[in-house]
């Protein structure tokens, strides 16, 4: 029961990553993937997140999506990134136990 509550909690943190800021919120499932297979995910996670939403803040004036950078877009790049990579990182991890 608590592996499916942990899923049905990690969908709906993806998808409300998703439908915030979907670019960054794909960059955080590539984190969550990798950062499953390297030895210090815990630590490289909240790095990873930190550095995406940062990157992804400062070139998105570049691709149009805003005007400059600026701090409450990087706040919700955080989100974005943290929801999607935390729960897919945490939900393989639950599911490599459960198996």
């Amino acid at each position: 029961m608590q592996f499916e509550v942990s899923v049905a909690l990690a969908a709906a943190l993806m998808i409300g990553a998703f439908i915030l800021d979907w670019p960054r919120a794909v960059a955080g499932l590539v984190l969550g993937v990798i950062c499953r297979y390297l030895p210090y995910g815990t630590l490289t996670i909240p790095a990873g997140v930190i550095l995406v939403s940062g990157a992804a803040e400062l070139l998105y004036p570049w691709f149009g999506r805003t005007t400059e950078p600026h701090f409450w877009g990087f706040f919700f790049g955080l989100f974005a990134v943290a929801g999607t990579a935390s729960s897919l990182y945490i939900t393989i991890r639950n599911l490599k136990d459960r198996l």
